[in-house]
């Protein structure tokens, strides 16, 4: 088989007479001329050299304006099949009066980039981020977020998202607008209405915990002790000396919300003593 030609020599092949060939016989008119009006200056008067440099000239710039246009019309094409081939993302149709608030816990490994995995699959979705909380556990990290999303997007979308970004057991809730305060300032009013007696410990502990039971018993469960953690269950000491044992189904309680629960305990029984409320 015969080797391709060569792009640039076939492209000269193809100039013709307004080519290479016309800039070559336009620049020996004019050594041609230039040579005549040397002699002429001499002694000779002839008007022939005059009009030997201006075809000369013309051709020169009649070769050149030939060349200007074939490379403008041969690089139009290049730039528009780069245009058509650049990936176009389209943002996805955002309606922020059909959102749904969600609260997407999920375990990440705790290296760089797996955060920013998450977060792009969120984005992806055009989902909105309000809030997150970290829950650090060694080598790994909990992290809820607190999401506000398009209607079209559920729960299972959610899920696939974290998925594709290398997150594990994740849990997918719908949440209530009143979880997008820090918990710094949902725990400082939650004491607050302990010291007010607009809410009880065991509804304050259902709030900060976000869980499902809290129920005072005599004693801790079987393999509990009176303040311990085991997964979905977490029992406190009751101000009146008996046990709180709260619940949750789905996610497991982290040690840091243990340690929220337990300081928020500790501040009822404080406010209990103080009063002389059991």
């Amino acid at each position: 088989m015969d080797a391709p030609e060569d792009h640039h020599t076939t492209g000269d092949r193809r100039t013709g007479f307004l080519g290479r060939e016309a800039l070559d016989f336009g620049v020996l008119l004019i050594a041609a001329g230039a040579a005549h009006l040397v002699v002429l200056s001499l002694g000779h008067s002839d008007g022939g050299a005059r009009a030997l440099l201006a075809v000369g000239t013309l051709l020169v710039l009649a070769s050149g304006l030939h060349r200007w246009y074939r490379y403008r019309r041969s690089a139009a094409p290049a730039v528009q099949r780069v245009e058509n081939h650049r990936p176009h993302r389209v943002p996805p149709v955002h309606d922020p009066l059909g959102d749904r608030l969600w609260s997407v816990r999920v375990t990440v490994a705790d290296v760089p980039g797996g955060l920013a995995a998450l977060t792009a699959g969120f984005a992806d979705l055009g989902v909105d981020i309000r809030l997150m909380h970290v829950h650090p556990a060694g080598t790994e990290a909990v992290d809820e977020f607190f999401v506000s999303a398009p209607d079209r997007v559920g729960a299972h979308a959610l899920h696939a998202a974290v998925r594709e970004a290398g997150g594990r057991d994740a849990i997918v809730r719908t949440a209530d607008p009143h979880e997008l305060s820090d918990t710094t300032s949902r725990t400082l009013a939650l004491v607050g209405a302990l010291a007010s007696g607009d809410a009880t410990l065991e509804e304050s502990l259902l709030s900060l915990a976000a869980a499902q039971a809290v129920e005072t018993v005599d004693g801790p469960p079987v393999g509990l002790g009176r303040e311990d953690l085991s997964g979905t269950v977490m029992t406190l000491p009751a101000p009146d000396g008996r046990v709180l044992v709260v619940r949750r189904s789905g996610a497991p309680f982290t040690p840091v919300e243990f340690a929220r629960c337990r300081a928020l305990a500790q501040v009822a029984a404080t406010l209990g003593s103080r009063t002389g409320k059991h």
